[in-house]
């Protein structure tokens, strides 16, 4: 089964492959195949479908995950899925290996790959098992992605040759780390599997009556297409907020008035309600705010004003205001700042909104009594500020997704303390316009620290104070 795009004359065949257990069948089984994923969620699923299809086929099948935490995750999801576990690892058909083993290194990496899936298929057939797969995601390739796409396929062709088992490998490549052209390249030469409207697919590429290839053309229209409905999407959530935020800091101020006893005095009930709509609104006035930021980034307006910015005066004032949250729930906001931190040029309201995302969260995810610190260095040409805490942690597989819009840790504890999900986002955005980095160390049960580092001269300031860059 298969379905088409079409579009002048040309089309984009896409094979179905959306039935979860034969996600694979409508595929040779004896190939090199690559896939993209936009989360940790996809890939998961994906790598079950795959592995089951081989263990029901027979073949051995070696699953290589990112580290010894997530083999429990990738059996259980098996199991879910119907699968044994415990039997196809107890008869060695099944074998659930971290990728610690393999190098960074993209050279290095082929070199381990090849002798590892030699070494792996070479078993298999000793074992009169006609099958092999295994899967590698590759991540951080950067511009090395072509070099370490065909050094992958090599290492197949090279396998292949001779070899009476069927080999079937599986690269997996994150959607955000891949460039439109480099996207582009793994279609035309060889298709690559998507998911597409909740169902994966495999996208190739085909020729209209006359040989020309339609994707490229096909693909800008549909970026342009899904630019003007952006476009419009982001002029209604400006207009909107807009027209959301004159009422609101009406409600905000009059609170404020009721509660600074400007129309008498309330008795405690009344003043706790009344507090209780000031914190709802300002709640309510942050998403509005986040809104706006998101709605201006997408839209490409994104000037940086630069300025001389005083560090330690900054994060300071940042603390003092947050002072209020953070004394309800008795945690105290400390301060490390190396005594040669002095000026950065920076935009000042942009790195302002940058410590006070982190730090507001920060208090946020932290448990009464407990310790937020924030420290700020200079180093090699940078200036790196930590924003440390206490609290629950996050898992592995959320330091990621959390940068994501709308999207916070997956357990049920962080999703009881509210919020959209906008803030690490737009954190993100701001110190990317800066030209600098933003990470997250963390582990459950042991607190979070949000690092981020800014240059200290910008090559671009000049440029870009009176200019705006539009992202593509």
């Amino acid at each position: 089964m298969h379905y088409c795009i079409t579009h002048g004359g040309g089309k984009i065949l896409i094979k179905n492959t959306d039935k979860y257990p034969e996600l694979f069948s409508s595929i040779p089984q004896s190939s090199q195949l690559s896939a993209v994923y936009s989360d940790i969620e996809e890939l998961t699923e994906l790598l079950v479908a795959y592995f089951k299809q081989g263990i029901e086929r027979g073949d051995h099948c070696l699953w290589i995950i990112p580290d010894s935490l997530a083999a429990e995750k990738a059996e259980n999801e098996l199991k879910k899925a119907g699968v044994d576990v415990g039997k196809y690892i107890t008869s060695s058909q099944l074998e659930i290996m971290p990728a610690g083993t393999l190098s960074e290194s993209v050279l290095l990496l082929e070199s381990a790959v090849k002798k590892l899936t030699e070494e792996k298929s070479g078993k298999a057939l000793s074992e009169g098992v006609s099958g092999f797969r295994t899967n590698l995601d590759v991540k951080g390739a950067g511009s090395s992605f072509k070099t370490c796409f065909e050094g992958l396929e090599k290492i197949h062709e090279e396998i292949s040759q001779g070899n009476r088992v069927n080999l079937t490998f599986l690269s997996t490549f994150p959607l955000e780390e891949l460039s439109g052209s480099a996207l582009l390249e793994m279609v035309e030469e060889k298709g690559v599997l998507v998911k597409r409207n909740n169902k994966w697919g495999y996208l190739v590429n085909t020729c209209n009556l006359n040989g020309h290839k339609e994707l490229e053309t096909t693909l800008l229209k549909a970026k342009k297409d899904a630019e003007a409905t952006n476009r419009a999407k982001n002029s209604f959530i400006m207009n909107m907020s807009h027209e959301l935020r004159t009422p609101l800091n009406s409600v905000i101020g009059f609170s404020d008035l009721l509660l600074e006893g400007a129309f008498g005095p309330m008795n405690t009930k009344q003043a706790k309600y009344v507090n209780n709509i000031l914190i709802s609104g300002k709640s309510l006035l942050e998403i509005i705010n986040n809104l706006l930021d998101i709605s201006r980034l997408e839209a490409g307006e994104n000037t940086l004003k630069y300025e001389e910015v005083d560090v330690a005066s900054l994060i300071g004032e940042v603390r003092v205001s947050l002072l209020s949250p953070a004394s309800v729930k008795k945690i105290t906001v400390e301060l490390d700042i190396g005594p040669s931190v002095g000026n950065v040029r920076a935009d000042m309201t942009k790195f302002r909104q940058i410590l006070y995302n982190l730090v507001s969260n920060a208090i946020k995810f932290t448990p009464a009594k407990g310790k937020v610190i924030i420290s700020a260095c200079k180093k090699e040409g940078v200036l790196e500020v930590k924003v440390s805490d206490n609290g629950m942690g996050l898992s592995k597989e959320s330091h990621e997704k959390i940068f994501m819009p709308f999207t916070q840790a997956d357990s049920s504890a962080a999703r009881g303390y509210g919020g959209a999900g906008l803030g690490l986002y737009i954190v993100r955005n701001f110190v990317d316009l800066h030209g600098g980095r933003i990470w997250v160390e963390s582990e459950i049960g042991k607190g979070s620290t949000f690092t981020f580092t800014l240059p200290v001269e910008s090559e671009n300031a000049p440029l870009q104070e009176n200019k705006k860059k539009k992202v593509n």
